[in-house]
């Protein structure tokens, strides 16, 4: 915690004594860094959350259905370790989540055998 008062208060008196291009120079590395971050955060998201592009789908294909009250089961949509939305659905509609496929490409729900 020291060094960082240190580095901010070295900041702060760099910056009374010099020119302006210094601070909008690191002001623009800095856009540009935080740019990049979000860019590989939007990749991760897309490559490695896959229950989250699942859900939605669903949730898509209710809507569409014209659902007026909306369910998420995570065990018809293959979804694993979600026990607090397994114990909800259940409380919510009185049923124990049943495993079931949900065809991406039809969006139409389909019970295992």
């Amino acid at each position: 915690m020291f060094i960082l008062k240190l580095v901010l208060i070295t900041s702060v008196f760099y910056g009374t004594v010099k020119a302006a291009n210094l601070a909008w120079a690191m002001g623009d590395v800095g856009v540009g860094l935080m740019a990049w971050l979000n860019i590989v955060g939007i990749l991760i998201i897309f490559f490695i959350a896959k229950p989250a592009v699942i859900a939605l789908k669903d949730y898509e294909r209710q809507q569409e259905q014209g659902v007026e009250e909306y369910t998420f089961n995570p065990i018809a949509l293959g979804i694993k370790g979600a026990d607090y939305w397994e114990g909800r659905y259940e409380r919510i509609t009185g049923e124990k989540p049943e495993p079931e496929q949900v065809s991406s490409i039809s969006g139409e729900a389909q019970t295992s055998q």
